[in-house]
């Protein structure tokens, strides 16, 4: 009933306008619907346009993966390889080292380890530097073959060879090998919040 006297109301003062107050306030109406429709008509259309714009981005990120998923299988087949030949225990490289220079028929006559690093999240690296004196081309040589291509990850960082003043035919060398290992986790509380 409220609202059918408020309507009733409403309808009596449109009556007593002028002819002239009614064709403003007709003209404000439909303004005002008018702009109404053209700013939701502006937010729908923005919308559609986002979502067309982000469709396309998904398109091409698609098209990106396709693109470029042999080179990531390539590269996860990599990482696989490189995963199995570290194994599940730690390689002592020291005696790694020894045991290729006695199969190479060289001689470290020094060799420090290093403190381990942190190589990503889930690996640590261990390296150790080492120092040769009076060595041949062919003997070193034999020895980075041997010791880069042996069942366990084992790789040389760093190289550094130089002859020798007095025999130019023999080399010094320092050089530092790594290997890697599965980082060891923290502490309970940390891995849970993880």
């Amino acid at each position: 009933m409220i609202i059918t006297d408020k309507l009733q109301q409403a309808r009596e003062w449109f009556d007593r306008l002028s002819q002239r107050e009614r064709a403003l306030i007709g003209a404000m109406a439909v303004t005002f619907v008018i702009t109404l429709t053209l700013i939701i008509g502006f937010f729908i259309n923005d919308g559609l346009t986002s979502l067309a714009e982000r469709n396309a981005d998904m398109r091409q990120a698609l098209r990106d993966i396709d693109t470029q998923r042999e080179s990531y299988l390539r590269a996860k087949a990599k990482v696989d390889q490189l995963a199995s030949r570290l194994g599940q225990t730690p390689i002592q490289l020291g005696g790694y080292l020894e045991a290729a220079a006695k199969d190479t028929g060289i001689t470290i006559l020094e060799s420090n380890d290093r403190p381990p690093v942190a190589a990503g999240k889930n690996w640590t690296e261990k390296s150790l530097d080492l120092r040769l004196s009076r060595v041949s081309l062919d003997h070193l040589a034999n020895f980075l073959k041997h010791i880069e291509n042996g069942p366990q990850l084992v790789v040389v960082t760093g190289l550094l060879v130089r002859t020798r003043d007095d025999k130019h035919v023999e080399l010094d060398v320092e050089m530092t090998v790594s290997t890697y290992e599965k980082a060891k986790s923290g502490k309970k509380g940390e891995k849970d919040k993880g």
